[in-house]
């Protein structure tokens, strides 16, 4: 065994070459997750502190990847199946840090299950790129392309010399005991973990610090769904407590019932679901941290930047004070989806995947579908988007429900996402005068949907493009009311205003950040509401479960039960909300909030025992047809 001229053994040579280049790559990609990150923000963000943090987790990488390269130069045709292994490590490496940046900067988070669920529908997905970021991606591809083959021809060069030897040697033995220490993470008792990564308490720094392969490796090790499913139910007795205590008392002492009408009868209805816009967008005054933190979700001073003292929406406040402005409404969860389902349906969101994601569940909702229940009460139906409703589902989904009608452009004019907002509001109107009275219909805006193409403006932020294009929406819902004016429609119809989730983009960072993500605005408004309750902002916390209840019994009498949906109007309403997303409660109630982790409780407490029946009542009746 020879142990002289290192530099001409092949496989010295493959360690060094394989470490070398994977160790390139990782430091690269945060270099460059960095580089865009630091132009969203307008604080230093500190790049040695976050690279020293992931530094073992690229050390792991690389010396997996090593490991490989080394079996693989084993095998017969070594160059090329080398030259394939490398190229195919390139090429994921470079897409992972491309998902990972754009995702930081739209849902605060890297590549996660939510992500996973979105590629079902791999063409709607990219409507939300920008052309900019389309071709940005084309150019990526064909850049790793080039690095990839270039990096092709360098293992041709290094290992085609004649005097590089491939014989046995003890070159491949010596260099296992550092790679697998590599791989693991150090002699420690606990091996490399992807928490390793995280340095503070900031999950927008730990996030850009965790190798996106470890990533990978956490989303894949996660429990499937059957396991965690398993885990969150709960004994009878908690189910009852929860769902008994969330839903409130039926009548006041003695038996009596008091429910204002509120709304005239035989009115028309028009919900205009607005994209992802969070409550605080309409407030005056919008409180951030001190010091201020996020931008985009991520950390900024930026009061004076962005005017977060002026409302954005204007003529969505006005319309508010002329009718009842739920300031302290919250929705279920964070994605349309969830959203469509518990404003049409009342089915709370659950904490993993939407209700419209599996058509097979659809029977769950079979007797709670509020467009149906006004279709049999001699509504005519319709629903109206400028996108395409086959995302997600949601086309079948809506039809499923009681929407006779799916109103949507022939062509997607404009904007890659869909027709704008503005442009859309002339078909509404159209489509209303023409609709057979009584009618209940909803809009769908989409132009507060990233990728903001309606923002002209060029070098603005994530937070920046969302609020000019939250402003163009408030512009079509300007027009949108002198239209119905001018239709003579206003008098007739009652607007219901609900957002369908809302966003990290924009949110300014108080002690309740969590909490603030799911509030949103709920407005019922329009000339059919009773002149005395205009003007009224109830402190009450209200779901977006509950406008199924509401609309029910004051447009229908209809007083039947349905779970989760509360009168928002009926004194005794328990004022509590509850909102899921992948591993975390939000328990909002007035006078208090509650966040749980759900897999870290505690049974014995009165607000985990609620929230986790809930979840475990929801999860029962979701798995068990």
């Amino acid at each position: 065994m020879n142990f002289k001229n290192p530099l001409k053994n092949g496989f010295f040579l493959l360690a060094i070459w394989s470490f070398a280049l994977a160790l390139l790559t990782q430091r690269l990609g945060r270099s460059i997750t960095l580089t865009i990150i630091q132009h969203q923000v307008d604080y230093s963000l500190p790049t040695d502190t976050i690279q020293s943090a992931g530094q073992p987790q690229d050390f792991s990488v690389s010396a997996y990847f090593s490991l490989v390269m080394l079996v693989l130069s084993l095998l017969p045709y070594r160059l090329i199946l080398l030259k394939i292994a490398q190229s195919i490590f390139i090429l994921t490496q470079g897409i992972l840090v491309a998902i990972d940046i754009h995702l930081l900067q739209t849902w605060n988070s890297r590549f996660n299950l939510m992500a996973l669920n979105m590629l079902q529908f791999p063409e709607v997905t990219l409507q939300s790129l920008s052309n900019g970021q389309i071709w940005s991606a084309v150019l990526l591809l064909l850049a790793l392309g080039v690095l990839a083959f270039f990096a092709a021809k360098g293992l041709s060069i290094l290992f085609n010399p004649p005097d590089v030897q491939w014989k046995f040697s003890p070159w491949p033995i010596m260099l296992l005991l550092p790679l697998a220490l590599a791989a693991r993470g150090g002699w420690q008792k606990i091996p490399l973990n992807t928490a390793d990564a995280h340095f503070g308490t900031d999950p927008l720094l730990n996030a850009i610090a965790t190798n996106p392969n470890w990533n990978i490796i956490a989303l894949s090790k996660q429990p499937s769904l059957k396991v965690r499913a398993d885990k969150a139910l709960m004994n009878a007795g908690i189910e009852a407590f929860a769902l008994k205590t969330y839903t409130g008392p039926d009548t006041f002492p003695g038996g009596l019932r008091r429910m204002p009408q509120i709304i005239r009868r035989g009115s028309n209805v028009l919900f205009v679901v607005l994209e992802g816009i969070n409550q605080h967008w309409l407030e005056s005054r919008q409180a951030t941290a001190t010091p201020s933190k996020y931008l985009d979700g991520f950390h900024t001073k930026s009061e004076n930047q962005w005017e977060s003292s002026k409302s954005a929406m204007p003529n969505l406040v006005k319309l508010a004070q002329e009718g009842m402005w739920f300031k302290r409404a919250y929705a279920t969860g964070d994605r349309t989806d969830k959203g469509l389902a518990s404003i049409f349906t009342a089915w709370p969101s659950q904490p993993w995947q939407g209700l419209l994601f599996q058509p097979s569940k659809w029977n769950l909702v079979s007797n709670q579908k509020l467009p149906a229940k006004f279709q049999h009460a001699g509504y005519s139906t319709s629903f109206l988007y400028g996108g395409d409703p086959s995302f997600a589902n949601m086309g079948s989904f809506l039809k499923f429900i009681g929407f006779q009608n799916i109103v949507t452009p022939e062509t997607q004019e404009l904007s890659s996402w869909g027709l704008p907002d503005k442009q859309m509001v002339p078909r509404v109107i159209s489509h209303l005068k023409s609709a057979k009275k009584p009618f209940f219909s909803a809009w769908l805006t989409l132009s507060s949907h990233e990728p903001y193409e309606v923002v002209t403006e060029k070098g603005l932020t994530q937070a920046q493009q969302l609020r000019k294009s939250i402003e163009y929406t408030d512009r079509a819902i300007g027009e949108l009311l002198m239209g119905l004016k001018a239709a003579n429609l206003y008098h007739s119809t009652v607007l219901i205003f609900v957002s369908d989730h809302g966003k990290t983009v924009g949110l300014p960072v108080t002690e309740d950040y969590e909490q603030e993500f799911f509030r949103i605005p709920i407005i019922v408004t329009g000339g059919p509401i009773r002149d005395m309750y205009r003007g009224v902002a109830p402190y009450l916390v209200v779901s977006q479960t509950d406008i199924y209840a509401t609309l029910a019994e004051q447009l229908l009498e209809n007083e039947g039960t349905v779970p989760f949906s509360r009168n928002m109007y009926f004194a005794n309403h328990p004022g509590m909300a509850l909102s899921f997303i992948d591993g975390k409660a939000i328990l909002s109630a007035t006078g208090f909030r509650h966040s749980l982790l759900l897999d870290r409780f505690n049974r014995s407490t009165a607000s985990d025992s609620i929230v986790l029946g809930l979840q475990s009542q929801i999860i029962r009746k979701y798995f068990s047809k």
